[in-house]
C-alpha cells in the first residue's frame, strides 16, 4: 500500500512539474533559513552550558538605590568568600577576580593580555579543562599564573609551559613575577570570563598580589564595590535562601551608607548571557525565531493555495476511488505522503542551501555556525522532525478538504467547496502579503535607525582617531610624565595633529562616581557625578566644545592642580548656570572634602551608546588622578598605512618592550551596534527571502488561475474586451488584497517597531515615509509581475483557444 501511494504521489508531482518545482523552492528556503537561525539559537543556548554545576551558580550582582553609586556587574570584593565561610551549608564554592589588562612578557617577548587576579577556586568553581598541571591544584603558591594554550604558543612556541616564568608590568613601579603552574585548553565563552567582553588568557591570585598600590589583596575591602563574583550553592538551596544570611553580612562589614543603598543579587549563571544587558540577545533570539516563523509560514500557505488550485485536476480520480470503496483516510494518506514527499526533497534541497549560505550568516550573526558533518544527534533528530511537521502543516487541509468531497460532484469534476475554496487562497494571500509588508517595514525602520546611529552628532569627532593603549601603565607621578613624554615624542610625526592622555574614551559611562557639592551649600546632598581622567588636550583632540572657560588651561602649558571640567548636564544638576559656573568651587567628601575649582564648561557629547541618556560628567586631570589607560590620536593623513608605520617606529622607540596595540575610534563606535547591525541584516535577508516566497507563490497563483480562465479570457475577447481591460480584471483582484494586507500590516509594524525603539534613548521619529515605500513597491512589483504573466495570455488569438476548448 505504501508503495502504492508512493508511485501516485511521484506521478503526480512530476505532472505538475512548475508547481512542485515552486513549493519546493519556497518550501527549501524556509527550511534552510530555520536550520541556520536555529542553529544560531543552539549556539547562544549552549553559553554557559558546559560550566560544572551551572544551574547551582550565579552571578552577584548590585542594585543601587542612588543611581552612580556602582556598577549592577560588580560586587564588594569580600562577599563571595564571606558568605562561603560563615554559611557553608548554603553556599558550596565562590570565585572572585578583578579584570585587569596589562603587559605578560616572557624574555623578549611582549603582549597585551586580559588578565584576572582572582582566586584559587578557578578549576573547582568551573571545571575548565587543563592540558597540563593538577587539576586538583592548579595553583601551587600565590606566585604561580594559570595561562591557556593560546598563550603559551606565544610566549613559549610549546603549549607544555609547566615551571616557565612569565612577568606582568604592575601600576606600581615593578614587575611581578610568575611560575606556569598550570595550562587551561583555550577557554569557551561564557558569562564570568566574558563579563566585559574580555578574553582572560592569565589567571593570578588575589592573595600576595602586588598590582595595584596600597594592598597585596584587592578583593579584601568591604568599601570596594568593582569585584567580579559568583557563587556556587548547595543542591537543593535557593537565591532566596540567601537574602537574610547576606543582609546580615551587609550590615556585620559594609558602611551604612552601603547598606542604605546595595540590595544584592543572584543572576543565575545558566541564563545571564541572554538576559544580560537588557536580554538584547534574547530579544535577537526572539525577533529571529518571529521572522522564521513568518518565512514559513508563507511556504505552507504557497503550497496550501498551490494545492488547493491543482487539486480539481484530481477530483474525479478522488471520486472514483471512493466509487472502487476507497477510505476517507486512505485518500488523507496519499495527499499527506505527497505533501511529506515534496517536503522531505526541500529537506534535503536545505542541506546544500545551508552550507552554502553558513558562511554569509556567521558573519551576520557574528557567530560560528557548525557544518553538516559535525550535526549531532540532537540537531538531526530535530531537523528531521521539523521537515515531518512542516510537511503535516502543509498538506493536512488540502488533504481533509479533498477527501471530503461529494463523491457524485467529485466525478463530475466539481468542487463542493468552490466558494469557500477561493475565499480561503484570498485570505491566504492576504496573510502573505501582510507578513512580507510587516518584515519590511521593519527592516527599513532598522535600518533608518543604524543610519541614524552613524549620522547622529555625537558631540565629539571620532574620524581618523587612533586609540593606542598606554604602556608601561604606572599609575604614579613618574609613569604620568613618561606618558607625557612619549605623546610629545608622538606629537613629532606631521600626520598626527593633536594627542590626549585619558582614563576613557567614548565608548561607555564612566564606571567611578563621585560625590559632589558647591562651597557653601551646606546641608545639601552631595550629587553623584560620573568622573573620569584627562590631560589639558582631551577636548581639543576629540572635538568638544568647550562652552565656559576653559579645559585644564589647555594651550598655556600650566598644570594647575584641583581643577575640574562639567558638561553642561553636571552644571545643571549641580544648581549652577553657564554663566556662573567657572571659579565656583566643588567639595568632594570622598577625596577628605578636597576643594577643586571649576576650569570650565564642554558640551553634552555622547560618552556612551545611544541606548543611553546623557548624563552628568566631570573631568579630572591625569595628573590628579594619576591614572590613564589610552593615548588618543588626533591624525590628518590621507597616508593612512605610512602614517601608522610612522607611529610604531616611534612608539618602538620612546616605549620598548611595550606593545604597540591600537585601534580606531569609528571602528569601536561600529561595535558598540553590533546586535543592531546583526540585525539590519537579518531583517534585510529576511525580507529578501519573504519577497522571493510571495512573488513565488502569485507566479503559482496566476498560473494555475490562468490556466483554468483561459476560456473566459478568449470570450471577453470575442465580446470586444481589449487587452487593458483584461489585465486590469486579474491586477484588479490583487490590488484589493494588497490594500487590505496594508490596513492590517501598518498598525503590527508600528507597534513592533515603537517596542523595538523604546530601547533607544536617541531615535529616529517614526514617519509615514517607510510604509508608503514599501506599500507601493509591494503594489508595483505585484502588478509587473502579473502583467508580465498575463500579457501572452491576453494576447493569444481567441479562435484557437476556443477550438480547443
Amino acid at each position: 500500500m505504501l508503495k502504492n501511494y508512493f508511485k501516485i504521489a511521484v506521478r503526480h508531482l512530476t505532472k505538475h512539474k512548475m508547481f512542485s518545482i515552486i513549493n519546493i523552492l519556497c518550501l527549501a528556503i524556509g527550511i534552510t533559513f530555520a536550520m541556520l537561525i536555529g542553529e544560531y539559537i543552539i549556539h547562544e543556548k549552549r553559553v554557559n552550558a558546559d560550566l560544572l554545576n551551572v544551574n547551582q551558580q550565579y552571578i552577584i550582582k548590585s542594585k543601587w538605590k542612588e543611581k552612580g553609586m556602582g556598577l549592577d556587574f560588580t560586587t564588594l570584593g569580600p562577599l563571595a568568600q564571606t558568605l562561603k565561610t560563615e554559611y557553608p551549608t548554603l553556599v558550596a564554592n565562590y570565585y572572585r577576580y578583578n579584570p585587569v589588562l596589562n603587559v605578560v612578557s616572557a624574555g623578549d617577548k611582549h603582549f597585551k593580555e586580559d588578565i584576572a587576579i582572582g582566586d584559587t577556586t578557578l578549576i573547582s568553581m568551573y571545571g575548565f579543562p587543563l592540558l597540563y598541571g593538577n587539576p586538583q591544584q592548579p595553583f601551587a603558591n600565590n606566585n604561580s599564573a594559570v595561562i591557556t594554550e593560546t598563550l603559551a604558543l606565544k610566549l613559549y612556541g610549546d603549549k607544555n609551559a609547566i615551571g616557565k616564568t612569565l612577568d606582568i608590568q604592575t601600576v606600581r613601579d615593578d614587575k611581578q613575577l610568575y611560575t606556569v603552574s598550570a595550562v587551561l585548553k583555550d577557554i569557551p565563552y561564557n558569562s564570568i570570563m566574558n563579563l566585559l567582553g574580555d578574553t582572560y588568557s592569565v589567571f593570578v591570585p588575589t592573595v600576595g598580589n602586588r598590582y595595584y598600590p596600597g594592598t597585596d589583596d584587592p578583593a579584601a575591602n568591604w568599601a570596594g564595590i568593582f569585584e567580579i563574583a559568583a557563587i556556587e550553592l548547595r543542591k537543593g538551596i535557593s537565591p532566596e535562601s540567601l537574602q537574610k544570611p547576606v543582609k546580615q553580612l551587609l550590615t556585620k562589614y559594609a558602611s551604612k551608607d552601603i547598606c542604605d543603598n546595595l540590595t544584592v543579587e543572584l543572576a543565575p549563571m545558566k541564563t545571564y548571557y541572554t538576559s544580560n544587558n537588557n536580554g538584547a540577545v534574547q530579544k535577537m533570539i526572539t525577533t529571529l525565531l518571529l521572522v522564521v516563523i513568518f518565512i514559513i509560514t508563507m511556504a505552507v500557505i504557497n503550497f496550501i493555495n498551490i494545492n488547493i488550485g491543482t487539486s480539481s485536476y484530481r477530483l474525479k480520480e478522488m471520486g472514483l476511488r471512493k466509487v472502487f470503496g476507497g477510505a476517507k483516510r486512505q485518500l488523507i494518506f496519499q495527499y499527506l505522503t505527497e505533501s511529506l514527499l515534496l517536503t522531505f526533497i526541500a529537506g534535503v534541497l536545505s542541506l546544500g542551501l545551508y552550507e552554502l549560505m553558513r558562511s554569509y550568516f556567521s558573519g551576520m550573526l557574528n557567530t560560528p555556525l557548525s557544518p553538516l558533518w559535525k550535526f549531532d544527534f540532537f540537531r538531526i533528530s530535530s531537523l528531521t522532525g521539523f521537515v515531518v511537521l512542516v510537511g503535516l502543516i502543509a498538506g493536512i487541509y488540502p488533504a481533509f478538504i479533498m477527501s471530503a468531497s461529494n463523491t457524485v460532484h467529485a466525478i463530475k469534476g466539481k468542487i463542493d467547496t468552490a466558494k469557500g475554496g477561493l475565499v480561503l487562497r484570498r485570505l491566504l494571500l492576504i496573510v502573505q502579503f501582510t507578513l512580507a509588508i510587516v518584515v519590511f517595514i521593519s527592516a527599513l525602520n532598522v535600518s533608518r535607525q543604524v543610519t541614524y546611529f552613524f549620522n547622529k552628532d555625537l558631540g565629539y569627532n571620532k574620524e581618523q582617531l587612533m586609540v593606542v593603549t598606554a604602556f608601561p601603565k604606572k599609575w604614579d607621578s613618574t609613569g604620568v610624565a613618561k606618558m607625557e613624554t612619549i605623546k610629545k615624542g608622538l606629537l613629532t610625526i606631521p600626520a598626527i595633529k593633536n594627542a590626549s592622555l585619558s582614563f576613557e574614551i567614548p565608548d561607555r559611562k564612566p564606571p567611578n562616581s563621585i560625590g559632589m557639592l558647591p562651597v557653601g551649600a551646606a546641608g545639601n546632598q552631595p550629587v553623584l557625578i560620573a568622573t573620569m581622567g584627562a590631560d589639558e588636550d582631551y577636548a581639543e583632540t576629540l572635538g568638544l566644545k568647550v562652552k565656559a572657560g576653559n579645559f585644564f588651561n589647555h594651550g598655556k602649558g600650566v598644570h594647575i592642580p584641583s581643577q575640574i571640567v562639567l558638561n553642561e548636564s553636571a552644571v545643571k544638576s549641580l544648581g549652577l548656570t553657564l554663566e556662573n559656573a567657572t571659579g565656583k568651587q566643588l567639595t568632594i567628601p570622598s577625596f577628605n572634602n578636597a576643594v577643586f575649582t571649576i576650569a570650565g564648561v564642554v558640551n553634552d557629547f555622547n560618552y556612551s551608546t545611544l541606548h543611553e541618556k546623557i548624563e552628568p560628567l566631570s573631568f579630572l586631570h591625569t595628573e590628579d588622578l594619576l591614572s590613564y589607560r589610552f593615548l588618543t590620536l588626533k591624525l590628518n593623513t590621507s597616508d593612512m598605512a605610512g602614517t601608522i608605520s610612522a607611529i610604531k617606529k616611534q612608539w618602538n622607540a620612546l616605549s620598548p618592550g611595550n606593545p604597540f596595540e591600537y585601534f580606531f575610534m569609528d571602528e569601536k563606535f561600529q561595535k558598540l551596534y553590533q546586535s543592531e547591525l546583526q540585525l539590519k541584516k537579518a531583517t534585510e535577508t529576511a525580507t529578501v527571502l519573504n519577497l522571493i516566497i510571495v512573488f513565488m507563490g502569485i507566479f503559482g497563483v496566476v498560473a494555475f488561475t490562468l490556466v483554468k480562465r483561459n476560456k473566459e479570457i478568449a470570450v471577453r475577447k470575442v465580446l470586444g474586451a481589449d487587452i487593458n481591460r483584461i489585465l486590469f480584471l486579474f491586477i484588479k483582484d490583487y490590488t484589493w488584497l494588497i490594500i487590505i494586507a496594508n490596513i492590517i500590516a501598518w498598525p503590527i509594524a508600528y507597534l513592533a517597531n515603537n517596542y523595538w525603539l523604546q530601547n533607544f534613548e536617541y531615535r529616529m521619529p517614526p514617519q509615514l515615509l517607510p510604509y508608503l515605500m514599501v506599500s507601493g513597491f509591494i503594489l508595483l512589483a505585484t502588478i509587473i509581475f502579473i502583467v508580465l504573466q498575463c500579457y501572452k495570455i491576453a494576447v493569444s488569438n481567441p479562435v484557437k483557444v476556443l477550438r480547443t476548448e
